[in-house]
């Protein structure tokens, strides 16, 4: 009489180890681009924030100063990197502020923002 003896077989558990790791590693893979995006939207927010700002004060002051102008560019520079830069643009009763900074996407655009400035 033989007796059947029951479990897997090496090929088996080779499969079933190589099936695991790609799921880990496809896992690992989607934290990665989640913490990314997170990052990104972060710097977004906050460039906007900066932006929108700026422009509230100026539309509370009804002019822009030079000193506010640097000021402005120092704060986006300290806030997203030393190498971010903003502009600003105006022209009669608008202005235009615009952010730029390392990591976006070459595809994407820099982040603007313009609105009516009354004199």
């Amino acid at each position: 009489m033989q007796a059947k003896e029951g479990g897997m077989t090496l090929l088996e558990v080779l499969l079933a180890m190589t099936v695991l790791a790609l799921g880990v590693f496809a896992a690992a893979a989607l934290q990665v681009r989640g913490m990314q995006a997170a990052d990104s939207a972060r710097r977004d927010g906050l460039a906007l924030q900066l932006a929108q700002g700026m422009l509230e004060q100026v539309r509370a002051r009804g002019a822009l100063d030079a000193g506010e102008e640097g000021a402005w560019r120092a704060r986006v520079t300290q806030a997203l990197g030393a190498s971010a830069q903003g502009r600003v643009r105006r022209a009669p009763g608008m202005l235009a502020l615009e952010v730029h900074w390392p990591g976006m996407a070459d595809r994407r655009p820099a982040l603007q923002l313009q609105g009516r400035v009354l004199p």
